[in-house]
């Protein structure tokens, strides 16, 4: 917890969730070197994790009632990210779909199993694994 000093110097606690702090423990590095590979800029990476954790934060609630708080959370770091990146991205972003992209770097950029992949973005794994596969059909199609 932290403390902070309002108008009248009275002490004010902010606090988060245990769940949502395992949460960001689990996901923060995955998440920094994922847009670090995206933006190819590691401050901006830590940045841009951080600010999607600090999204999640605000909308933690509806994310534990979702069907899969990762893929809630995948979205927020995946959309800034794309704006961050708009107009210098890497090819694979502009050869494949988001997903199917994103599902490559994880996969073989950062060394991630399939198994952990599916879980960081919330998909199951046998979706992930079409989703892989789809992947090789549309760069091989281009």
């Amino acid at each position: 917890m932290t403390a902070a000093r309002g108008l009248g110097e009275t002490d004010v606690a902010i606090g988060m969730p245990s769940a949502f702090a395992a949460f960001c423990v689990r996901h923060l590095d995955i998440y920094t070197r994922y847009a670090a590979v995206r933006m190819r800029d590691s401050g901006q990476a830590q940045a841009l994790a951080q600010a999607a954790l600090g999204d999640l934060a605000m909308m933690w609630a509806e994310a534990l009632e979702s069907p899969s708080p990762s893929a809630l959370a995948w979205r927020l770091l995946a959309a800034r990210t794309g704006r961050a990146a708009a107009g210098g991205g890497m090819e694979l972003y502009r050869v494949l779909p988001v997903a199917q992209a994103d599902a490559v770097l994880l996969r073989y950029r950062l060394g991630l199993s399939a198994q952990d992949a599916a879980e960081v973005m919330g998909w199951e794994p046998g979706e992930f694994t079409c989703l892989l596969k789809a992947a090789v059909r549309t760069g091989a199609a281009r």
